[in-house]
């Protein structure tokens, strides 16, 4: 008889095997998966799971929307709700799938006012297979209905400071002098003035900036706050200007000046100087400022007086408001005659043409002190044409001239003028 012997270093070990890492890993997740299926299938009726942030639906019948109503408040309500069921299809539901709604809304609100509304849950998804485990949180709501209204308001400004003397403060500006405010009538009729504050504590002495929020007032100057109220613009940008200050004189200005004429000595203007103010980087340069220039050809012995405007450097502006001043000039004895003038003379003719005068001459009058236009005849007075090399100059065609007084000065013509030419 034969006897078997095993041999025992070949004997497959249970213990080895469960010493092997990856076997034990993969025997965990097999033995998991198998666990998870047995508790789900068994366990269908879970604990109850939360589903938030479900939005409020709530509604007005046709009368009162017609009627011009509208729910200010309450559609910013999330509700929540306790839900029970199989754990893989509770798992699954959303607050999409769930509606909460005030039902009583359309029939209750009829006029404005503050309603307190019950709400309810109710499915709205595809899965339904589903309980509600507990009553809608918050179980009610209170919501404000009104009607629409806008109004346009003027905002005021309340700014407390203190600037140096030396400098000029202008009027506050705002970056919107107005706002529209919107929402519930019975809101908007309480708003009685719209305001924007500041209390700045340094002495200014540059114009200064600041944002800051606009703010509503009842008619007893209480502060209203209201969340339901909608802004056009909620902040202004609030600036004081804050100005240099100086006096500067004021300086006139001529074209066409005759000659050895000084004018200075006929000039009055009235007033001589204003006092400007303006940023202290400009006004600091301004030594003085220049009038529109007068053209003397403009100046004649019933014409020696001209309103004029001020132009102010960039920035600045005139403390009393005005911004014009007299011109006067004050010639001893001024006189005036007329000449039949005949003396006609080319000058910068274009090369290859030939250029003629079809008058036979003008009437130029002429201005100055009376001893000198005395002497003056019209043979001393030419008038100068100037052609300017232009090539494209050809037929018949009126061109402005120019009046020269030969040997007389601190005279001058007056008016304008111009002679018809002939050019071939």
């Amino acid at each position: 008889m034969k006897k078997f012997v095993f041999n025992t270093d070949k004997k497959l070990s249970l213990t080895k095997i469960f010493y092997n890492n990856k076997f034990v890993l993969v025997f965990s997740v097999i033995l998991s998966f198998i666990i998870w299926i047995v508790v789900s299938t068994n366990d269908a009726e879970g604990r109850p799971v939360t589903v938030s942030g479900i939005p409020v639906s709530l509604s007005l019948s046709e009368n009162a929307a017609q009627d011009g109503l509208r729910i200010f408040s309450g559609q910013d309500i999330k509700a929540q709700i306790d839900i029970t069921g199989n754990r893989l299809i509770v798992g699954q539901i959303s607050k999409n799938d769930i509606q909460v709604v005030a039902t009583q809304s359309i029939n209750t609100i009829t006029s404005p006012g503050n309603y307190t509304l019950e709400l309810m849950a109710k499915k709205s998804g595809v899965r339904n297979d589903y309980e509600f485990a507990s009553a809608v949180k918050p179980a009610f709501i209170t919501v404000m209905v009104d009607r629409y209204r806008e109004a346009e308001f003027t905002i005021e400004t309340d700014v407390k400071f203190s600037a140096n003397p030396d400098y000029f403060v202008g009027s506050i500006v705002l970056s919107q002098p107005k706002v529209l405010l919107s929402g519930p009538e019975t809101e908007i009729s309480r708003i009685k003035k719209v305001v924007v504050k500041g209390d700045i504590s340094e002495e200014l002495t540059s114009t200064y900036n600041f944002k800051t929020p606009i703010l509503l007032y009842d008619a007893y100057g209480g502060l209203i706050s209201s969340e339901i109220i909608t802004y056009s613009v909620s902040e202004v940008d609030v600036t004081i200007p804050v100005l240099m200050r100086k006096k500067v004189p004021i300086k006139a200005n001529f074209t066409n000046i005759p000659k050895d004429l000084n004018v200075d000595n006929i000039v009055n203007i009235i007033p001589d100087k204003f006092e400007i103010a303006g940023p202290e980087d400009i006004i600091s340069g301004v030594e003085e400022i220049e009038l529109p220039a007068v053209n003397f050809n403009e100046i004649g012995v019933k014409n020696t007086e001209f309103d004029l405007q001020v132009n102010m450097p960039q920035g600045c502006r005139s403390l009393d408001g005005n911004y014009t001043v007299k011109l006067e000039l004050e010639f001893p004895k001024l006189r005036e005659r007329t000449f039949w003038v005949t003396n006609f003379s080319f000058v910068n003719v274009p090369e290859g043409k030939s250029s003629s005068v079809y008058n036979e001459g003008i009437n130029v009058k002429i201005v100055g002190p009376s001893y000198k236009v005395s002497s003056i005849k019209a043979s001393d007075i030419t008038v100068q044409i100037d052609l300017k090399n232009d090539a494209n100059l050809q037929g018949h065609m009126e061109i402005p001239v120019a009046i020269n007084i030969q040997g007389y000065t601190e005279v001058w013509p007056y008016g304008e003028y111009s002679v018809n030419v002939v050019i071939e």
